[in-house]
């Protein structure tokens, strides 16, 4: 064999062994930690009904007579706002009329929401008597924008309300035999 197939050989084995060197890895030691959270966010619903008990569901029909109206007719109900949601809750609340022909026997009611107020006396002669004027509408005026509750509800909080409907002894004669629609509307917002 000659000298200079030694040095070949020779070097190809260096460079064999220099990639060897090149493929190998270190292996690293580690070391992981992990901050981590469960998050359910809040619900927010509002019932309302006669009481607390029952003030469940979204939607309350005010138990009055919707027929025989007259002028000077009244009439009174509790209706309570329950805090149904899993946080506390500010809320306000607002009048609506739905009239249905172009008599507007709805703005000519007079509407009167009182918190804390009880009803006194029987249809078609029950007022309200007592407590806080919440919302108030003439007869012949729409109703104001909405009012906002001055605190929060708590949950499973409620407050008690006194509505009362007045057809006014002015009213006009062709209001006879007319349907109206007047709802309360409560309106829970939590955030901004």
């Amino acid at each position: 064999m000659s000298n200079r197939s030694t040095k070949i050989k020779a070097l190809l084995s260096l460079g064999l062994l220099a990639g060897f060197g090149t493929v190998t890895t270190l292996a690293a030691w580690t070391g992981t930690a992990t901050a981590t959270t469960s998050i359910t966010s809040a619900t927010v619903q509002l019932g309302v009904g006669a009481n607390a008990t029952s003030a469940t569901t979204s939607t309350y029909t005010v138990p009055l007579s919707g027929t025989a109206w007259y002028p000077g007719s009244s009439a009174a109900a509790l209706v309570t706002v329950k805090n149904n949601s899993s946080v506390a809750v500010s809320y306000s609340m607002q009048g609506a009329i739905t009239e249905s022909s172009q008599y507007e026997l709805g703005k000519a009611m007079q509407v009167s929401v009182r918190s804390g107020g009880t009803v006194t006396g029987t249809a078609p002669a029950a007022t309200c008597t007592g407590g806080t004027s919440v919302i108030s509408k003439a007869a012949g005026a729409a109703f104001d924008a909405p009012v906002a509750r001055p605190t929060q509800l708590a949950p499973n909080g409620s407050e008690s309300f006194c509505v009362q409907y007045t057809l006014p002894t002015t009213a006009v004669s062709n209001l006879q035999g007319v349907t109206t629609k007047i709802d309360v509307v409560f309106t829970a917002s939590v955030g901004s």
